[in-house]
C-alpha cells in the first residue's frame, strides 16, 4: 500500500508532463457521464410510465368510460429511446464495453493484440466521426420537420445522433489516456489491474 501511495505522489507531482491536465480531463468526463447515467434513468422511468399507461389505455380503458386517445405515448417512447440509446453508447464507450470480439485480441501474442485493439480504435473513430456529420445533416433536415402527433421539430431527435457520437469520441480519448498512462496498455481494463486503480483513484481525487 505504500508503495501505491508513492506512486500517487509522483503522480500528482509530475505536472509537468501533463498528468495534473489529465487526472482533471478523466474527472470531467466521468462526471459528465454520470450526469448523463442519470439522465438516461429518468428518461427509461418516463418511457417505462408512458408504455404502461399505453397498455392500461388500450386494454383496461378502452373497455370502460375512461377511455382516451393518447397517441403521443408512443412518440414520446421512440424519441425518448434514440436518444438513450446514443447516449447510453457513449457512457459504454467510456468504459469499453461495446460489444465486440474481445477473445481475440487476447488469443494473439501481446503486442499483436495491443496493435489489434488500437486499430479497431481508430476505425471507430474515423466511424464516430463520420456519424457526427451525418447527425450534423439531419439536424440541418429537422430544422423544418415536426413530429406528427406532439408537433416538436425533429432536430431536437435527429441531433441525438451527433451529440451522441461526439460524446463517443470524448470517452475514448479519455479511455485511451487512462490505459496508457495508468494501466499501462489499452489491454488492461479498469478492473484488472487493482494497484492501477489505486494510483488512478488517488491522482483524480
Amino acid at each position: 500500500m505504500n508503495n501505491n501511495k508513492e506512486k500517487s505522489l509522483e503522480y500528482s507531482n509530475s505536472r509537468s508532463d501533463g498528468v495534473y491536465f489529465g487526472s482533471r480531463f478523466l474527472r470531467f468526463v466521468d462526471s459528465l457521464n454520470k450526469l448523463i447515467t442519470h439522465l438516461c434513468g429518468i428518461a427509461m422511468f418516463i418511457m417505462v410510465f408512458c408504455i404502461g399507461l399505453g397498455i392500461l389505455n388500450r386494454f383496461l380503458f378502452s373497455h370502460s368510460s375512461l377511455s382516451f386517445s393518447m397517441p403521443w405515448t408512443e412518440e414520446v417512447t421512440r424519441y425518448l429511446m434514440t436518444w438513450v440509446v446514443f447516449l447510453g453508447a457513449a457512457v459504454a464507450t467510456r468504459e469499453d464495453k461495446l460489444i465486440g470480439l474481445q477473445f481475440i485480441i487476447y488469443a494473439v501474442p501481446r503486442t499483436l493484440g495491443s496493435g489489434i485493439k488500437h486499430l479497431s480504435i481508430l476505425m471507430s473513430m474515423a466511424f464516430y466521426l463520420t456519424l457526427v456529420w451525418v447527425g450534423l445533416e439531419w439536424a440541418e433536415l429537422g430544422q423544418s420537420q415536426g413530429s406528427p402527433v406532439l408537433k416538436l421539430p425533429m432536430v431536437t431527435v435527429y441531433s441525438s445522433m451527433s451529440l451522441g457520437f461526439a460524446l463517443c469520441i470524448l470517452n475514448t480519448l479519455a479511455l485511451l489516456y487512462e490505459a496508457h498512462k495508468f494501466k499501462g496498455g489499452i489491454l488492461e481494463t479498469r478492473e484488472g489491474d487493482p494497484e492501477s486503480n489505486v494510483i488512478l483513484e488517488e491522482v483524480i481525487k
